[in-house]
């Protein structure tokens, strides 16, 4: 007769592990909408997608009927050009997006009963996959309304079991960054046996002159992990790819569980391709650098208090319950995203887009705040 016990078959870790959720797409927005939405929320490229990606993917499609690329090296050569040779093909990790990437490095040295230490607020998907993997989640929080680092905070976190330190720089979704003489000091007192996971996928928008690169710590020989997207400078959020680099060790040993096949045809051709697009590149960091401009003038002007960012977002105090800001900005054809899912209450990130987009957001935030005397305030609410 068969059996009725229960066999419980999952691991408890995972069953109880809530799922990082993204920012919404447009086809989610639902209907009622109004036709023309900006999409201000998820950071993406305003300008779209490098040029030279898309002519790279019309080149290749008549090769997808085919196993093109059993490995990754064609692209990890050209992330050595790119990187000036600086970095040797060996010390890259190549993935489908920075997510991937993330989820693998876990994967790689994580075990139930290790720890991880972030900074919130912060991109809360590190504390999603550490979590998967059973490990304990340290949360040494940034300095409140500054959001700088906490970095002796975080020395004093550290214990035998903790095995991965991520640091965002700039940080998501805060704009803000991690001054170089922070992180030489933090990364000169960690011990051998943490690896930091540096992610930089926003550095093509620093202009701070004291920011440090993850290179520059791993020329070093540090226990250090840069992490690289394609979907933001590069605008090609849609096709998923991402990189890493680390030393020879640490990328030779991650490696080793990656899958064969792992990243399609045209997501390489496309990267390899917008490595070279420097011109796109170029357009769309002066773009962010008017428009952030533009965008401060602006809110200082409505009276909106804001944090000065080195990223294509700004992240800035919501005069509603961010959710219910996030809502009212729909209605009137715009996406932004709650900073409380980044545990950064009381707030609101918007991206910055085209001076069309710009000012279509700030249209729409002269009417909300029009309607304030009317409406619950964050501040009526505490």
């Amino acid at each position: 007769m068969p059996t009725t016990q229960k066999i419980d078959i999952f691991k408890k870790h995972i069953a109880v592990n809530k799922q990082y959720v993204g920012g919404s797409t447009r086809s989610e927005t639902g209907v009622g909408q109004p036709k023309k939405i900006y999409k201000l929320s998820s950071n993406e490229n305003m300008l779209g997608t490098s040029p030279q990606a898309l002519l790279s993917i019309r080149k290749n499609f008549h090769q997808l009927h085919e196993y093109n690329y059993e490995n990754d090296l064609k692209f990890r050569l050209a992330l050595a050009d790119h990187f000036q040779q600086y970095l040797t093909p060996d010390q890259f990790i190549t993935g489908n997006g920075g997510m991937e990437l993330l989820e693998l490095f876990v994967r790689g040295f994580v075990d139930p009963g290790y720890e991880c230490i972030l900074s919130s607020p912060t991109f809360m998907a590190y504390k999603n996959f550490a979590e998967i993997q059973g490990a304990k989640v340290i949360d040494v929080p940034l300095k409140a309304g500054s959001f700088e680092l906490d970095a002796e905070g975080i020395l004093n976190a550290i214990n035998p079991n903790t095995r991965l330190l991520f640091l965002t720089n700039p940080n998501n979704p805060t704009g803000t960054f991690i001054p170089k003489s922070v992180t030489d000091m933090l990364i000169e007192r960690i011990p051998p046996h943490v690896i930091v996971v540096y992610d930089e996928v926003y550095f093509h928008y620093v202009t701070a002159t004291d920011y440090a690169r993850a290179i520059d710590y791993i020329k070093q020989g540090k226990n250090v992990i840069g992490l690289h997207s394609f979907s933001k400078a590069y605008g090609m959020a849609g096709i998923r790819l991402g990189y890493a680099f680390s030393t020879p060790e640490i990328a030779g040993y991650l490696n080793r569980i990656r899958r064969p096949f792992m990243i399609s045809t045209l997501a390489m051709e496309a990267g390899i391709a917008a490595l070279k697009d420097h011109a796109h590149i170029k357009k769309t960091q002066e773009l962010v650098v008017l428009e952030k401009q533009w965008l401060y003038t602006q809110l200082n002007r409505l009276g909106i208090s804001y944090w000065k960012s080195e990223a294509n977002f700004i992240l800035f105090s919501s005069p509603l319950l961010p959710a219910m800001m996030a809502e009212k900005c729909l209605e009137l054809g715009i996406m932004i995203r709650s900073g409380e899912v980044f545990l950064a209450p009381d707030s609101v990130r918007v991206t910055i887009g085209t001076r069309e987009a710009n000012k279509a957001f700030i249209h729409a935030l002269e009417k909300i705040l029009l309607t304030l005397p009317k409406a619950i305030t964050t501040k009526q609410q505490h």
